[in-house]
C-alpha cells in the first residue's frame, strides 16, 4: 500500500481536470452510518503512513467457496477538509474478511483495482480513478454509482464491487508488499463467518474521520447488510496508528459546522444556550466572544451557553473543522 501511495502522489494534479466530471452538490444532511478515526502521518524518511479498516462482525455462514462471486457495497463519507488545493487524494480498498472458527484465522478476498477519489476544486466535484497491479488508470469505474458533494463532505456510492477470486491470509508480505498467500486448505461451505471490510488511506498527512453506512456483502444472488445498530460489533483498526477501536452507529452531520441561531438577545445577567452540530461526534469546538466585557459564551456537550454582562452588542465566534460560525448577541 505505502508504494501505491506514493505512486499516486504524482498523478493527481494532472488528472484533476482531465478526469473529473459535473455534479450537483446535495443539500446538508444527517445520515447514518460509523464512524471511524483516520490518521496518516509522514515518517522519517518521507514515506505517508497510516490507513484505517472498518469490518462489521459478523454474518454466520456467509461463506462460499465460489471466490468469483463475491461483492460488496457501502457508502463511504470524506470530509473535504480530508482533499486540499495542492491535490490530497484518498484510496478505498473494498474487500471480504472471514474468520473461520476451526482454523482460528482471518481470510481476505480484495479488490483488484484501488478506487482514488481525488477533488476538482474548480467544479467543487469529486472524480475518481482506479489503479490496478500496473498503475493503470480507470476513468470509468462501473461499481461506483455515484460520487457528489453533500454538505462539506464528498459521499462515494460503491455498488456491488467486484473482488478478486484469489483467497488471501491476514498475515503482511513484505516482500511483494502485500498480503501473504493462503495456504491452508479451504474451509468447507457454511464454516466462515464473514463481514464486508473497506480500507481507507491517504496520499498526505491527515488527522481526522470519515464514515460508513449501508455496507453489504453479496455472493450469487444472496445479500447481507452490516447491521449498524449494534453495539460492539463493528471494529476499526489503524494499522499504523492508533490500535483497534470498537464502534457503533452514529449520526453523521454533512455539515462542517452549524449553529441552530445567528442571533441572540438577552437580559443582563442571563444565559442563553444555542445548539451546535458538528460533523463528527467527538468535533473540537472552540468559541470567542468579541467584547467579553458584555457577554461571554462557552460550548459543552453540543450547546453554546451566552451570558450577558452589561448592556451591548457582541459577536460569538465558533469554530470547528476550519469553519466559524458567528452569533450575534445583544444584551439588553
Amino acid at each position: 500500500m505505502k508504494k501505491i501511495l506514493k505512486n499516486g502522489i504524482a498523478f493527481v494534479l494532472a488528472l484533476s481536470l482531465a478526469l473529473s466530471f459535473g455534479c450537483i452538490p446535495a443539500k446538508a444532511a444527517s445520515v447514518k452510518g460509523v464512524v471511524a478515526p483516520l490518521t496518516v502521518f509522514v515518517n522519517d524518511d518521507g514515506g505517508i503512513m497510516g490507513s484505517t479498516r472498518v469490518t462489521s462482525w459478523n454474518e454466520p455462514g456467509v461463506f462460499s467457496p465460489d471466490f468469483k462471486s463475491y461483492s460488496v457495497s457501502a457508502d463511504i463519507y470524506l470530509p473535504c477538509s480530508i482533499f486540499n488545493k495542492d491535490g490530497g487524494s484518498v484510496f478505498i480498498d473494498p474487500m471480504v474478511q472471514f474468520w473461520f472458527p476451526d482454523l482460528s484465522v482471518n481470510g481476505y478476498l480484495e479488490a483488484d483495482t484501488h478506487i482514488r477519489v481525488g477533488f476538482d476544486f474548480e467544479k467543487n466535484c469529486p472524480f475518481w480513478i482506479g489503479l490496478g497491479k500496473d498503475d493503470v488508470e480507470i476513468t470509468d469505474l462501473p461499481y461506483i454509482n455515484n460520487a457528489t458533494v453533500v454538505g462539506d463532505m464528498v459521499k462515494i456510492e460503491i455498488v456491488d464491487a467486484p473482488l478478486n477470486p484469489t483467497f488471501k491470509a491476514a498475515d503482511w508480505d513484505e516482500n511483494i508488499g502485500a498480503r501473504a498467500k493462503w495456504t491452508d486448505p479451504v474451509p468447507d461451505k457454511g464454516s466462515g463467518d464473514a463481514c464486508p471490510c473497506f480500507q481507507i488511506a491517504t496520499d498526505r498527512a491527515f488527522k481526522g474521520s470519515f464514515a460508513v453506512a449501508n455496507a453489504s456483502i453479496k455472493f450469487g444472488n444472496k445479500e447481507y447488510k452490516t447491521n449498524y445498530s449494534n453495539k460492539g460489533e463493528i471494529a476499526a483498526y489503524d494499522g499504523e496508528v492508533e490500535g483497534y477501536h470498537e464502534l457503533k452507529a452514529s449520526s453523521i452531520n454533512t455539515s462542517a459546522l452549524s449553529v441552530a441561531k445567528t442571533s441572540v438577545k438577552i437580559k443582563k445577567g442571563k444565559s442563553a444556550a444555542v445548539k451546535v452540530t458538528t460533523m463528527f461526534s467527538g468535533d473540537k469546538v472552540k468559541v470567542s466572544s468579541s467584547a467579553s466585557k458584555v457577554a461571554t459564551a462557552a460550548y459543552k456537550s453540543g450547546k453554546v451557553t451566552i451570558t450577558g454582562i452589561k448592556k451591548g452588542k457582541a459577536t460569538i465566534s465558533v469554530k470547528a473543522n476550519g469553519v466559524t460560525k458567528k452569533i450575534e448577541v445583544t444584551v439588553k
